[in-house]
């Protein structure tokens, strides 16, 4: 089973590859082809123009047929949107008598510094937050984000975090490091504690040790990253991690299996390798295109080796227009493990950030996995502009808005030799409703469902962020 799964993914990832490559050949000349002389680029007045002309499926000096014209002109304006820099792109051209085309690019820029305080709650999920009504778990800082960093679209990160738990982030991203922007760099470093940890699944949910005058665990990671992005589409990622975590003797004496080897305390490396397609036309909501997700993780590596884990994740999604206003999104996520299943920390399976909705109270671990999520989406209002006259910057004073009726059905499957009275391992799982979904502008996309699962519960949940499956 595992040589098939090698040779599907070394399969797919070469269609892909070679597809992502004939994404940006330059367009060859025929007797009906139309010359770009010219792009001019207005209203970046941070953003470098070299980074907008990345994103572009066209470049000064190519020969386009007239009928691919337009076609080339939308997938630009949707690949400037998905960087997250613009709340608006529009590309128009004029054609003059000898075929030649003037292209000119207007954007919008964000505001790209965030500032902000930080309450946020500690459960795996907002509704889960909303039920246990524990309004202790809290935790507050202070999170300064910078996009877009002096205009190069690096991302800049620090966050405190203290109350309930305790977090210190550093986090930089330069996207490329040459000058055809391909290859990318960057780092992270933070450590948490925690006063509360999940030490085993029972009765399909987390048992958690409270400690009030201690911590339960502490975790301190630092990574080094490597992106390389040869197509529009495509990219690689590398990423090595040193990793030290430790538990109290208190919650050692509640499951010493929490790691692995049976330790309380473990230091290891970590090597993750992703292959990313994504040819979607949101990322933020995407309602047209697919993309393809393939994650290799080794942990343990060089002298750490005794902390063996091993896996592969990997995530298919298709998103098609059925009528003018009906969409169907699809998305199906595998995940093989190899290890100790004894350990909850390797282990995580769904329940954590990917959910089926109308399970968001359960949770599951597991060696391997599988959860689709189906969405049929009618479109209640299309995009549609607003303009708050009241705020002097147009960085927000002109919001996008968009409005859809979802109706979903989610399903899962999760492998485990921990059953300990879990009724979601081993078993076919699945949940579905109804909900709507408001989609803004700055990322932000609310979402009200009512959902039913498999057990027959149902209710009214909460959730912020697109119903697809994170990777």
């Amino acid at each position: 089973m595992i040589s098939t799964f090698k040779f599907l993914l070394i399969s797919i990832f070469l269609f892909y590859t070679i597809n992502g490559s004939c994404a940006i050949d330059n367009y060859t000349y025929s007797d009906d082809s139309l010359l770009i002389i010219k792009i001019n680029i207005e209203g970046n007045d941070l953003t470098k123009e070299k980074i907008i002309i990345r994103e572009l499926i066209f470049n000064e000096g190519d020969y386009i047929l007239l009928s691919e014209l337009s076609d080339l002109i939308g997938k630009s304006e949707k690949n400037l949107l998905n960087t997250s820099l613009f709340n608006f792109a529009t590309i128009n051209y004029e054609i003059n008598e000898g075929n030649d085309v003037i292209v000119s690019i207007i954007v919008q820029e964000r505001w790209y510094i965030w500032p902000y305080p930080i309450l946020e709650h500690a459960d795996r999920n907002f509704s889960s937050f909303i039920k246990n009504r524990e309004w202790y778990r809290v935790d507050y800082g202070l999170y300064l984000l910078i996009n877009n960093f002096r205009g190069r679209k690096e991302v800049l990160k620090f966050k405190t975090i203290f109350g309930y738990n305790n977090s210190f982030v550093i986090h930089y991203r330069k996207p490329f490091i040459d000058k055809k922007q391909r290859l990318g760099l960057g780092f992270e470093w933070n450590y948490f504690r925690n006063h509360e940890l999940p030490f085993r699944v029972s009765n399909d949910k987390l048992d958690y040790l409270k400690l009030y005058d201690s911590y339960a665990g502490e975790n301190l990671n630092f990574s080094t990253f490597l992106i390389y992005r040869p197509f529009i589409y495509t990219r690689h990622f590398l990423n090595i991690k040193f990793t030290k975590a430790s538990v109290a003797d208190s919650l050692y004496s509640l499951n010493s299996s929490y790691f692995i080897n049976d330790k309380k305390e473990i230091s290891y490396i970590s090597l993750d390798y992703v292959f990313d397609y994504d040819k979607r036309d949101s990322k933020v909501y995407p309602l047209e295109g697919y993309r393809f997700f393939a994650l290799i993780n080794k942990t343990g590596v060089g002298i750490f080796t005794q902390q063996g884990v091993f896996y592969l994740r990997s995530i298919l999604e298709d998103n098609l227009r059925l009528t003018d206003k009906l969409y169907l999104n699809t998305g199906l996520e595998g995940k093989w493990g190899f290890g100790d299943e004894n350990s909850i920390y390797f282990n995580e399976a769904i329940g954590y950030e990917n959910y089926i909705r109308g399970l968001e109270y359960y949770t599951t671990n597991g060696s391997a996995y599988y959860m689709s999520k189906t969405n049929l989406k009618y479109e209640l209002i299309s995009q549609s502009a607003i303009n708050f006259k009241f705020i002097p910057t147009n960085k927000f004073s002109k919001a996008h808005y968009a409005l859809y009726v979802n109706l979903f059905f989610d399903t899962g499957y999760v492998k485990s030799e921990m059953i300990m009275n879990n009724d979601l391992v081993n078993e076919f799982i699945f949940g579905g409703g109804i909900g709507i979904d408001l989609v803004t502008y700055y990322d932000k996309v609310l979402r009200v469902e009512y959902s039913m699962n498999k057990f027959g519960e149902h209710g009214i949940f909460l959730h912020l962020g697109a119903p697809i499956i994170k990777d």
